[in-house]
């Protein structure tokens, strides 16, 4: 048993010793091709060159006749790699005795020789190859192409989920030519067959399937699979073969034939894809710096994300009657990021619509009541993702389905009010039969929802007192509001004027219009900036990847948003946030407030616990408020919040503030246990 162990450990070793003969036979050629070009008679480092050559293959044969001995390989594959490195070891060692000797037939045999050697080299690695990643590894396309699934419901449980996971993770080392503990992982057949341990499905006394053992063994243990040094499966991978596997690893099924817990669901959720033009979009395209929307609307653009996160932007330049050239040119700096452009009731016309065709993935284009005639569709017709068009109330006649008829992707094409009758509409619809033509005005506004209203000049914090001013794109916009944290209706106080702000307030407003549906509500939390934090210092470094401007980023009364990326965030994970303010002389205060994020989806959540201490010398601090939060039970969404912590007023120089993290995923969470995370942006002290 002693001597089978060592054996195996030596035979371990050839993954070691196989690249040193490929490697130093090849420097050997190259080197005496060196030499005969510039006719040197150094032998030496030839000589040199061609005796580690055979002595490494002769090391490299031995440690791989012992490993081929251990199993695990088809016996044909490793037959003929093992002869033909024979061959190889055999054809070295006569290389080195060639260059040796100083006959003249040596010679002539020493570059034939040489060249069957190479020739040897190339088969025997080829072989070895072969068996390690298969058999057309070589020549096989190794773009991996990728399944979408559209809907996990529908999906088959085995094939489209549980078969992806063994290709990636556990295939290389259970495959036809190379088949460890006689257990193949290429079809349901082998699987269900198992290998020299049985199956892999089977539960180890009682408890759980070999399978899912092995993968939850410790990593050095020699059982546990993959192997150290293999890429591991991921959490999310190892949940669903759980899952698998207790729906009696069920080949035939479907998603929606299984049971999934909450969690289950949740990760199976994440392998949807969305093949529509706009998932491909939502996929690929690159986030827009929020720096760059807050200016366009600053200057009276209308840009909004098409969702919250979402890299596509809806731009909206309705009612305005001095649209020029230069408008567009601001936006082409990110015009493949625009999916919707609404210039509906403006003065864009047949020259302007030059610009349209930098926006190339225009989903939706409004040019209802514009100047524009059946010319600028010419424009319009190389826009090949355009899924709706709204024409109504311009120009246009019937010589423009020339160019309608090349928008492939078209669907919903809006012609109300034009020149176009109903008898060259049904001409199109011959054409176009799938196209949805609305033709009558009482289908013109169906569903039309509002756009959000906006803060102009939009500001988190405030000194002394703070007017904010709320705007709507349609000036025709009714927008109500609440300053009391109540979620506002049409009962709510009508906006009409700036509203004046002295305190900390959470305003919340929403745009309402007659046909319309009303936009969302949009929360606005305004905080004054209270005292002047002098100093501060953190106790420990945050995370590299989120340490914004250090412990500046606590006190610059800059708001981090959604976009945790966005470098005005401080993290920490695992473990909590602690810091200490100080002032130039003792202030009295009473109240302190934290902003923080939530995005449980990538670990985040707001803290559940906070500590305020003071004192007057950075030593004899007093502990002033404790504050514990509850764990969150269930999901809950994205969320930027401040709060507040007041207790009763007291003199301090000196501040000292414990953010508590919650430290680990809930047991909901699809990664319970996993080390969350605690994000902070901004701390204020009245």
């Amino acid at each position: 048993m002693q001597i089978h162990i060592l054996t195996i450990q030596i035979g371990n070793l050839h993954p070691l010793f196989v690249h040193l003969p490929i490697g130093i036979l090849t420097f050997a050629f190259i080197l005496e091709v060196y030499l005969k070009i510039k006719k040197s008679e150094q032998t030496d480092i030839a000589k040199l060159a061609l005796g580690l050559t055979a002595i490494t293959a002769l090391f490299s044969l031995g440690t791989g006749w012992l490993l081929g001995d251990n199993g695990g390989y088809d016996e044909l594959a490793l037959s003929r790699h093992k002869w033909m490195a024979v061959g190889l070891t055999v054809c070295s060692i006569l290389l080195f005795v060639l260059r040796t000797l100083p006959h003249n037939w040596c010679k002539k045999v020493y570059v034939p020789l040489f060249l069957v050697t190479l020739a040897l080299l190339g088969i025997t690695g080829h072989l070895g190859g072969n068996m390690t990643h298969g058999d057309d590894f070589l020549f096989k396309e190794h773009t991996v192409s990728e399944v979408a699934i559209v809907d996990i419901n529908k999906a088959n449980a085995y094939k489209d989920i549980i078969q992806p996971i063994l290709d990636s993770k556990c295939v290389s080392c259970h495959n036809a030519n190379k088949a460890k503990g006689d257990l193949l992982l290429t079809s349901k057949a082998s699987i269900i067959a198992g290998g020299e341990n049985g199956s892999i499905l089977d539960s180890i006394n009682g408890e759980a399937a070999s399978l899912l053992t092995r993968l939850h063994l410790p990593l050095d243990n020699k059982l546990h699979m993959p192997p150290k040094g293999k890429v591991q499966l991921t959490a999310e991978e190892i949940s669903l073969l759980k899952w698998w596997i207790k729906n009696n690893n069920c080949f035939d099924c479907t998603v929606e034939e299984t049971d999934a817990s909450p969690q289950t669901k949740s990760i199976l959720k994440t392998l949807e894809k969305d093949t529509t033009a706009l998932g491909i979009l939502t996929a690929t395209a690159e986030i827009v710096p929020l720096e760059w929307i807050s200016k366009m609307n600053a200057n009276g653009y209308s840009v909004i994300p098409l969702a919250e996160e979402s890299p596509l932007l809806i731009v909206t330049l309705a009612s305005k009657n001095n649209i020029t050239s230069k408008d567009f040119k601001y936006l082409n700096e990110y015009a493949e990021n625009i999916v919707e452009l609404n210039l509906a009731y403006t003065n864009f016309n047949d020259d302007l619509a030059s610009a349209l065709p930098k926006f190339k993935n225009l989903l939706k284009l409004q040019l209802q009541k514009t100047k524009i005639t059946s010319a600028a569709l010419k424009d319009i017709e190389n826009l090949s993702l355009l899924e709706s068009l709204n024409l109504y109330g311009t120009a246009v006649k019937s010589d423009a389905f020339e160019h309608i008829k090349k928008l492939k992707n078209l669907k919903k094409l809006y012609l109300y009010q034009t020149a176009i009758t109903n008898t060259e509409l049904a001409s199109l619809k011959k054409e176009k039969p799938n196209l949805i033509t609305k033709h009558l005005a009482d289908t013109l506004f169906n569903n039309a929802v509002l756009n959000n209203p906006y803060i102009v000049d939009a500001s988190d914090f405030f000194n002394d007192k703070l007017d904010l001013q709320l705007e709507h794109v349609f000036k025709s916009a009714t927008i109500f509001y609440t300053t009391d944290g109540t979620e506002p209706d049409t009962t709510a106080t009508k906006y009409t004027s700036p509203i004046s702000i002295k305190e900390s307030k959470t305003v919340k407003f929403f745009a309402h219009k007659k046909d319309w549906i009303q936009s969302d509500v949009v929360t606005a939390n305004i905080k004054k900036s209270g005292l002047l934090l002098d100093s501060i210092w953190l106790q420990k470094k945050p995370h590299e990847n989120y340490r914004g401007d250090g412990a500046n980023t606590l006190k610059d009364l800059k708001r981090g948003t959604i976009n945790f990326q966005d470098g005005s965030w401080l993290a920490y994970q695992g473990e909590n946030l602690n810091t200490t303010i100080a002032f130039n002389k003792p202030k009295k205060i009473s109240t302190v407030s934290v902003g923080s994020l939530t995005k449980p989806t990538s670990w985040i959540f707001h803290p559940i616990g906070y500590k305020i201490w003071a004192s007057n010398n950075n030593k004899d601090f007093k502990l002033l408020k404790s504050v514990k939060l509850p764990i969150p039970k269930k999901y809950v969404d994205d969320a930027i919040a401040f709060y507040d912590i007041t207790f009763e007023e007291t003199e301090a120089k000196f501040v000292k503030i414990e953010v508590e993290n919650i430290t680990k995923n809930p047991v909901w969470h699809p990664n319970p246990g996993g080390q969350s995370w605690v994000f902070v942006d901004e701390i204020l002290i009245n």
